[in-house]
């Protein structure tokens, strides 16, 4: 909880120092949008492992094998099984990266 929130205020804080310069403020954005491991690090480390070997939560090396990128996507949003909803703290390029990244994962 502590580690969204200071994300959330660091991303704040980047937004706010941005002001004036857009072609910043964008480049920052696209930066966040490719960068999946880095969303993967900060919202499911926790409960999936640094290996995604699993934890709190399961084992998602293969978890390509099993789902979709759009049942990751339904997955990461909604929570289920144990797992909290992320669809209010990821943005949707962040959702649509982490699951397309993750459906690679087999």
């Amino acid at each position: 909880m502590k580690m969204r929130l200071l994300l959330a205020l660091m991303v704040l804080a980047l937004s706010l120092s941005a002001c004036g310069n857009k072609s910043q403020q964008e480049t920052h954005t696209t930066a966040v949008k490719a960068d999946a491991p880095k969303i993967y690090q900060n919202f499911c480390i926790s409960c999936h492992g640094n290996q995604l070997q699993g934890g709190q939560g399961p084992n998602i090396q293969k978890v390509g094998e099993r789902l979709t990128e759009e049942e990751l996507i339904k997955r990461i949003q909604k929570g289920g099984g144990g797992m909290p909803p992320f669809q209010v703290a990821l943005k949707e390029d962040e959702l649509k990266a982490l699951a397309a990244w993750l459906a690679d994962m087999k």
